[in-house]
């Protein structure tokens, strides 16, 4: 069993309650600290009181404390705890209920993205590319197409989720997006695929396209992109030699053909490039998120999302070739000489940011989702081991042959279902089982981790074909206080941060 709080202190000596199940964050003075960690090792504090010696108590680096400020403190504490500021109990267990098939059907009804890989073709041949050698977790690439009438299949069985009484929302915007491979060497699928669209007979949301795409061929298809008002992500890596691993089947530079189309792109369909379209570089040995983030605020005044390469699913023999390739988006910022303006400028879309403005939703029991989420009462709390996501809840995403799976960043063999000439075979029950033996797997670590509040570790991103799988974000209280510490120690040095935060991320 482990408690359900943990006690921080940061860098410049401040301490912290933090309460795991009230969702509370508490500065503490350093006697009311000291109180809870004596609390914590179950020792009576009111006994460890009538022991001290007259001149009072020194706590190192803090100074010593006379018998009245001891005193004092220790009511203060009293007060807290009887006033059930300091949960007493121990931390909750997850919980035995079961992931059901109807949390299954009730998260694909309410899914806002449907990803169809529409080929398997490329006209790159990326060094690191997720169906590259770096890899092994991925169908076999055959130059497959996928058939508009599979996708329109999966529209049709959308549109009925989407219409019936389990949907939540009203007026809601749901995608339909695009992926390969390169999604436009398989351009007749996606405009059948967008006319079919707008024909659904959706009673409570409207239809987005949006697309991620290389953009080797967009100057073929950029009128149709701009008239349909798509979102386009372009994958660019920077600068020519920033770009270099990217390159053509042939092997040569990719850089001016993309350059010159995304160029085109940006005179011919100005407002729509400002509005529409962003870029998603890959950090890798040559490039820096420096490098990056200049080219793109100097070529296009845009502010890039920059990924690190996935860790997951790598090929034992290309392990080396990997680790020299790899860079952590985190420690190529940290080192950039103009770290403070790329820290402004990029902002939400720094890793440190967005894990420090989930820490704050997380630890914040006035936060709230969504309008449904503050107006009614949630029917249940039910908590899973690891972070992974409720299959379906994020996206339902159609490979191009046929599986269907809950994401596109993960393994290619952990389909859930498949579309065929027979139909659609997804049995949500099967789905909810499969689930339920992976956690189960992990349960026990999970129940021991101190950080389970906050997971955010995909179980799909660990080996769980084993009986005893290892769980990488498995946290000590030790682990748990100094990852909680590196959030202080970070905004203690920025005191605006909190509020710039909560103004532009939570709130908005």
């Amino acid at each position: 069993m482990t408690h359900p709080y943990t006690l921080v202190q940061s860098k410049k000596k401040n301490r912290y309650f933090v309460d795991q199940k009230t969702k509370k964050i508490t500065v503490c003075h350093p006697l009311l600290y000291h109180f809870l960690e004596l609390k914590k090792n179950r020792i009576d504090v009111r006994e460890w009181i009538s022991q001290l010696p007259p001149g009072g108590f020194e706590i190192p680096e803090c100074g010593t404390f006379c018998s009245e400020e001891i005193n004092y403190y220790y009511q203060k504490y009293l007060f807290l705890e009887q006033n059930g500021h300091f949960d007493s109990g121990e931390k909750e267990e997850l919980s035995e209920v079961l992931l059901t098939a109807d949390a299954v059907r009730y998260a694909l009804a309410n899914t806002n993205q449907v990803v169809f890989e529409c080929t398997d073709r490329c006209g790159m041949k990326c060094k690191y590319c997720g169906y590259g050698e770096f890899y092994t977790d991925y169908d076999s690439r055959e130059n497959k197409i996928l058939d508009p009438e599979t996708g329109k299949k999966i529209l049709d069985f959308m549109t009925g989720l989407w219409n019936s009484p389990s949907y939540k929302s009203y007026q809601n915007k749901v995608f339909v997006s695009f992926y390969g491979g390169e999604p436009l060497l398989n351009f007749p699928f996606i405009k059948e695929i967008v006319t079919y669209s707008g024909n659904l007979p959706l009673v409570h949301n409207r239809i987005r396209f949006s697309m991620t795409t290389n953009a080797e061929f967009l100057d073929k298809y950029m009128d149709f992109l701009a008239e349909h008002d798509f979102n386009l992500l372009i994958s660019l890596d920077g600068s020519e030699e920033n770009n270099s691993y990217r390159v053509l089947q042939n092997g040569k530079p990719s850089f001016p053909k993309v350059l010159a189309n995304v160029k085109l792109l940006q005179e011919k369909y100005p407002d729509y490039f400002k509005r529409k379209v962003n870029f998603n570089a890959v950090l890798h040995n040559k490039n820096s998120v420096s490098e990056i983030f200049h080219f793109f605020k100097t070529e296009f005044d845009k502010i890039p999302r920059i990924g690190a390469l996935n860790t997951s699913g790598i090929n034992p023999e290309h392990i080396e070739t990997f680790k020299k390739t790899y860079v952590n988006v985190s420690e190529s910022l940290y080192n950039s000489e103009d770290y403070s303006l790329i820290e402004k400028e990029m902002f939400i879309q720094l890793p440190n940011i967005q894990n420090i403005s989930m820490f704050f939703n997380q630890c914040n029991s006035l936060h709230f989702n969504n309008y449904n989420h503050l107006l009614t009462k949630e029917s249940n709390n039910l908590r899973f081991p690891t972070g992974t996501c409720i299959p379906f809840s994020q996206k339902i995403f159609i490979t191009v042959n046929g599986k269907i799976m809950a994401c596109e960043r993960i393994g290619q063999h952990f389909g859930l279902g498949k579309i065929d000439e027979n139909g659609i075979t997804l049995d949500f029950d099967e789905i909810a089982n499969r689930y339920n033996a992976w956690w189960a797997k992990l349960k026990k670590q999970c129940s021991a981790c101190y950080n389970s509040e906050h997971c955010l570790q995909c179980i799909f991103y660990l080996d769980i074909t084993g009986d005893n799988p290892v769980c990488n974000g498995f946290m000590t209280p030790e682990d748990h206080s100094k990852h909680i510490a590196s959030y202080f120690n970070y905004l203690e040095t920025k005191p605006g941060l909190y509020d710039e935060i909560l103004r532009k991320v939570i709130i908005e």
